[in-house]
């Protein structure tokens, strides 16, 4: 944490969802969102915790600004193509994400041991995006230039991490890994908690899915882990395919 960094509105924004818990103990997504809002933070405010120069397999940069054991405050980075993995966020009760560029934006949910689609959409520039643990979502830069956006995650209970054991979809090897860290694709192996079975994916969200972690892959340098993901990315199309016909 920098909080020689912040300034005025982030600290005016941290001051208010602190106020707010210390009076009702408690908080909302839909009241977090509407304290986001009247803080007016702006992209030049995030800035002194940009990191634009992130590794390509962490998929975003991901600054911490200010944590308590209530909520935490943290920026991201997007560079242009950047995804994270498709994910939720572990133990969090409410939350927000504000962000500073247009955004793509996938939900999910899961159905009969199926996950599928519920909505694909472009976050506007400027747009706050309600948050909780109920969330399975996937965000992303379509656009041409980097951006950064807000995150502000919180429980009202204090008994675990607040993004603690998130749940990130690894579609690729079949399986869930838990994890305190990160939404990247790739997590190392000192970033998962444990795993367990994963969910089947739609069709539709297979090859969205592998689009996507095929072109993260094409990003990097080329390693033995790499080709075994491509290897692992091409099988699952093919068997997809052969499904098909």
């Amino acid at each position: 944490m920098e909080k020689e960094k912040m300034n005025s509105s982030l600290k005016n924004l941290i001051q208010q969802i602190q106020s707010h818990l210390n009076e009702h103990n408690s908080l909302t997504p839909k009241r977090a969102a509407e304290l986001v809002a009247e803080a007016n933070v702006t992209e030049e405010d995030l800035m002194p915790f940009a990191d634009f120069n992130h590794p390509v397999e962490d998929c975003y940069g991901r600054r911490l600004v200010h944590e308590t054991d209530q909520f935490e405050v943290m920026v991201m980075s997007w560079n242009p193509g950047d995804y994270s993995s498709i994910h939720n966020h572990g133990y969090t009760e409410w939350g927000v994400v504000q962000v500073f560029g247009n955004t793509h934006h996938f939900i999910f949910h899961v159905k009969d041991n199926t996950l599928c689609f519920s909505k694909k959409e472009i976050i506007p520039s400027g747009s706050v995006v309600k948050v909780n643990n109920a969330l399975i979502h996937q965000m992303g830069n379509t656009s041409g230039a980097p951006y950064l956006t807000l995150h502000v995650y919180g429980v009202n209970q204090k008994d675990n991490g607040i993004t603690d054991d998130a749940m990130n979809f690894d579609l690729a090897f079949d399986r869930i890994a838990y994890t305190s860290g990160g939404a990247f694709f790739k997590l190392p192996s000192e970033a998962i908690n444990r795993t367990e079975p994963g969910v089947i994916p739609s069709d539709e969200v297979l090859i969205h899915y592998a689009y996507l972690y095929m072109d993260y892959c094409l990003r990097q340098e080329p390693s033995e882990e790499i080709s075994r993901i491509k290897e692992q990315i091409v099988l699952k199309m093919e068997q997809l395919v052969n499904v098909t016909v």
